[in-house]
């Protein structure tokens, strides 16, 4: 911070030494370094609060942390460094923290010198950076104490600010906030600007309450919400001071994502370069402006205005709603986060699953270590980037699906008393749609099926800690569960006569046992000009780390009909579809179906594995006479400005990190049999599926 008033002869003493140490001597530039105030008072003058928050989809590969690491956090940390009178704010998640201290150590030890001399002040929040508003307050309270607790072991200091990952708010914070020591929190100015909290042009901290206890809200200028594309530190605040001259704190932030759009539209060589003029200008101005900690300027803050929000969200959230829904979610209407999940059914499932471990977590009793246990794997799971696609992919990572489910089976895990669980059926409505969903509990797996389609939607093996079914369906033009039932001309899967994918089958519970569950069914099928009524009956039969599916069809039409009946599968057997081969076994013979994105060709087979390139086999699929197979490959490519930029990098490292990503979302088995059937006769089939 500077110190108004010193004389000018005091900075031409000390040109001289500063243009030894300036790190752009060719502009000519030099530069006095004031003296730090902190916690003095002394308000006047331009303060500007700056900084990044950083986060990461806990689960993603080590190739995306490595690329944000070399264009955004080791670049923005090295070049602050170097000018120790600039103070920032930085947010980084638990995620984030783990990944560094693991792979780069020294950055941890940069943060901690920076820190001990006050040039920045470090954030707290939720460790594994949640929506917040979708959050039960015990596990709100749970993620801010966690991390939290790391800054406090890892640097000696609690922190007194909280970052709300993608500004999530709810009207419940303040409690949450100042319960566990966090005074202070960030939502976005034009936001707050928009609901008339503010007066225009000026931007000082307001003050919220919930229950009595008071917390702070900076209003925020981040550069991704207000500006068309991200722009350097300086060139924000330029514009900003020109269309607010009367403002006399600016806090300006940046998400860590969009920095290699910054450092484009600065056109310099590196993000280095970039952020070295950037601290450069600031330096250069410090007699005007003052970068301060959000510390500090809340220490000086004797009042503000109260204010009330239900609910706020970033922009980047409402780029998936309709025009009207996102405005009205942009003043303080409906929660966007809570809307958010429904937008695609692997988010929506996720989430289910997560509320559903956190009911069977309050029943856990007793023991604390397994307690503690299935509640950080529960808050893991939570993680924010796993309920959307986010900004590095998120939701449309595998890896980041299945990091989130082996999470919650490890945390449900945790929940049983081992030795002496018992498998059985148990009918809950998980989805909150009104309907029961059915639920196999064992202790090797967990089977839960959907009267919708008399489907599979999540099939956990305790063995690997993997769901099978957590594909992304991205188009959402057909459901994504398994085990579907569908019809299509007779000797082709080309025409679909009918789908039961969507259709509700009709469960039979005076039929169902702890280890049977059975289904039916009414359609018709048009066939030519005739329409004629069918039946299906489907049984579900649970077996050690096995699921057998009966299945009877019946024509109960007076006229024969030659068609293809069809069961579909969506597996997600890994990450990776390299990680995984697909074999179809015909008696002694084996085939692999190769690595093509879709298989057209309809082989014959009566059995399906899926193995590892090592040979370990991760999945069977048998049935009792022989059908047609047909595979198709699910990939979806992951393009960014970050990874273009990277593509045409100096150095094959950058190069390397620029190859965008082809996400492996599924794999979709369809298994045929033709059939001829005459009037009033049934034919059977029979699946199983072993893990």
């Amino acid at each position: 911070m500077c110190l108004y008033g010193t004389s000018i002869l005091l900075a031409k003493l000390t040109k001289n030494r500063f243009e030894r140490d300036c790190p752009f001597p060719k502009l000519g530039l030099w530069y006095r370094i004031p003296h730090h105030t902190e916690g003095t008072g002394s308000m006047q003058g331009t303060k500007v609060i700056l900084g990044t928050y950083n986060t990461m989809p806990d689960g993603a590969s080590g190739k995306v942390f490595e690329t944000s690491y070399q264009r955004s956090w080791r670049p923005f940390l090295s070049s602050l460094y170097k000018f120790q009178n600039i103070t920032a704010v930085l947010y980084y998640s638990g995620v984030v923290y783990q990944w560094i201290e693991e792979n780069h150590p020294e950055f941890i030890l940069l943060l901690a010198e920076m820190v001990d001399r006050k040039q920045i002040e470090l954030l707290g929040g939720g460790y594994f950076n949640p929506l917040f508003p979708v959050l039960q307050p015990s596990d709100k309270v749970g993620q801010i104490e966690m991390l939290t607790t790391y800054l406090r072991k890892t640097f000696g200091r609690r922190p007194s600010g909280g970052w709300l990952y993608e500004y999530s708010w709810d009207a419940g914070l303040p409690v949450i906030f100042r319960n566990s020591g966090l005074f202070y929190s960030f939502l976005p100015a034009n936001i707050l600007e928009k609901t008339g909290f503010l007066e225009p042009g000026h931007y000082d901290p307001l003050i919220t309450e919930d229950q009595r206890k008071l917390l702070y809200i900076f209003p925020v200028f981040d550069i991704d919400e207000i500006f068309d594309s991200p722009v350097p530190f300086e060139v924000s605040l330029e514009r900003l001071m020109t269309a607010h001259p009367s403002c006399r704190l600016y806090t300006v932030m940046v998400d860590g994502h969009s920095v290699p759009g910054m450092w484009e539209s600065s056109g310099l060589e590196s993000p280095d370069v970039m952020f070295e003029k950037s601290f450069a200008w600031f330096q250069k101005n410090c007699l005007e402006i003052e970068t301060i900690s959000a510390q500090s300027y809340a220490r000086s803050m004797k009042n503000g205005k109260l204010f009330y929000l239900s609910s706020c969200s970033s922009t980047r959230l409402s780029r998936g709603f309709d025009g009207a829904f996102a405005e009205s979610c942009l003043h303080g209407a409906p929660s966007l986060a809570k809307q958010l999940i429904l937008q695609n059914p692997a988010s929506k499932h996720l989430y289910d699953r997560m509320y559903h471990v956190h009911s069977l977590m309050t029943l856990l009793r007793g023991d604390k270590a397994r307690k503690k246990s299935a509640q950080e794997d529960l808050w893991k799971a939570q993680n924010g980037d796993a309920y959307w696609e986010g900004c590095a992919g998120g939701l449309r990572r595998p890896e980041v699906r299945m990091s989130a489910y082996r999470a919650l089976i490890e945390a449900e895990k945790a929940t049983r008393v081992h030795g002496s669980f018992s498998p059985g059926i148990v009918m809950d409505d998980i989805d909150c749609d009104g309907e029961k969903e059915i639920l196999y509990q064992a202790a090797d797996m967990n089977c839960y099926i959907h009267e919708k389609g008399g489907s599979v939607f999540e099939l956990d093996s305790f063995r690997s800690k993997q769901n099978y079914c957590c594909v992304y369906n991205a188009e959402q033009l057909r459901s994504a569960n398994s085990f579907l039932d569908s019809i299509y001309d007779f000797g082709a899967f080309d025409d679909e006569l009918v789908s039961l994918a969507d259709q509700s089958y009709s469960c039979i519970e005076k039929e169902m046992s702890p280890s049977k569950v059975l289904f039916t069914r009414d359609f018709t099928l048009k066939s030519g000009p005739s329409l004629h009524p069918f039946t299906i009956r489907k049984s579900y039969f649970f077996q050690k780390y096995c699921v057998s599916v009966d299945i009877e069809l019946t024509n109960r039409s007076q006229h024969q009909v030659a068609l293809r009946y069809s069961c579909e599968l969506n597996v997600q057997p890994s990450a990776s579809r390299e990680d995984v081969e697909f074999f179809a076994l015909e008696g002694r013979e084996k085939v692999n179906l190769g690595s093509s994105p879709e298989s057209h060709q309809a082989l014959l087979a009566e059995a399906v594995s899926i193995q590892t390139l090592q040979g370990k086999e991760t999945m069977e699929i048998r049935s009792d006479k022989a059908f047609r197979l047909k595979v198709q490959h699910m990939l979806d490519r992951h393009e960014t400005k970050h990874l273009s930029l990277l593509q045409h990098g100096d150095s094959d490292m950058e190069r390397s990190l620029g190859k965008a990503d082809a996400f492996y979302q599924g794999t979709r088995l369809l298994f045929g049999w033709d059939l001829d059937m005459a009037a009033d006769t049934t034919a059977t089939f029979s699946l199983s599926l072993h893990l």
